[in-house]
């Protein structure tokens, strides 16, 4: 006969299901909570990862879209800085050099010059007597000398020009118009040239001075010839001057 009084045991805790199931889920949330964890950390390398390559990417492509041009101007544009030393680059240089290139004139310099090539203009002078015409006209000796040595002109044909001025309202024998030439302050080379360069009959210059003495005074035939004499032309000239007198 069974006792049924005997008591029964109990089991140990940790043989209770309660306490296995609280173990399990504390063991599942353990491995859980490490895989996620690893996969944060994944996550967040691959995004860096992701954002230095779209960074190379970008500067790659900033520096592809610049046209050769772009690129040539901002180069141009980075060697016109001047750098430390205060230097700027060679192109700048140049150009403030070629700005010192022209000497520097008074006005009164530049009035004297251009009052010469006025005179020029319109008559013709010997180096001389230009530059006393210019003193004539107040200019200080320096300025009427720069002016001189300035002007563009050719002496010989200033006084080959003033040589033919005269013929043409007067009568000159040869040597009477180089005579002329020397009294205007042209050089011996330059009255010479003159003479020897113009275009004169000098029978006909002879004739035209012995009328133009008749036309105001009169003359014997002796007196004019010596008269002629006296102006330098030659006995032919002087000759043929009498010899073809009107009536």
């Amino acid at each position: 006969m069974l006792n049924t009084n005997k008591k029964a045991q109990r089991k140990p805790f940790y043989k209770k299901w309660w306490f296995i199931l609280l173990v399990a889920v504390i063991i599942v949330s353990a491995i859980t909570g490490g895989n996620e964890a690893t996969d944060t950390t994944e996550a967040e390398s691959e995004i860096e990862n992701d954002q230095e390559d779209n960074k190379e990417t970008d500067k790659e492509i900033s520096k592809d879209d610049l046209e050769p041009e772009d690129v040539a101007d901002s180069n141009s544009s980075d060697s016109s800085i001047p750098d430390k030393n205060g230097s700027q680059n060679t192109e700048v240089a140049t150009d403030k050099d070629t700005s010192t290139d022209e000497p520097d004139v008074s006005r009164e310099f530049r009035n004297a010059l251009q009052t010469a090539n006025d005179y020029l203009n319109y008559s013709s002078f010997s180096k001389q007597g230009l530059y006393d015409q210019l003193l004539f006209e107040s200019y200080p000796e320096d300025a009427a000398q720069y002016a001189i040595d300035s002007i563009d002109t050719n002496w010989n044909e200033q006084a080959l020009n003033t040589a033919n001025d005269y013929l043409n309202y007067s009568h000159f024998s040869k040597q009477g118009l180089y005579d002329q030439l020397i009294f205007e302050e042209y050089t011996a080379n330059e009255s010479q040239y003159a003479i020897d360069n113009i275009n004169a009959d000098w029978n006909e210059q002879a004739l035209g001075t012995a009328i133009d003495y008749l036309n105001y005074s009169s003359f014997s035939d002796q007196g004019l010839y010596d008269q002629l004499i006296f102006e330098g032309f030659t006995a032919e000239q002087s000759q043929y001057a009498l010899n073809n007198l009107p009536d």
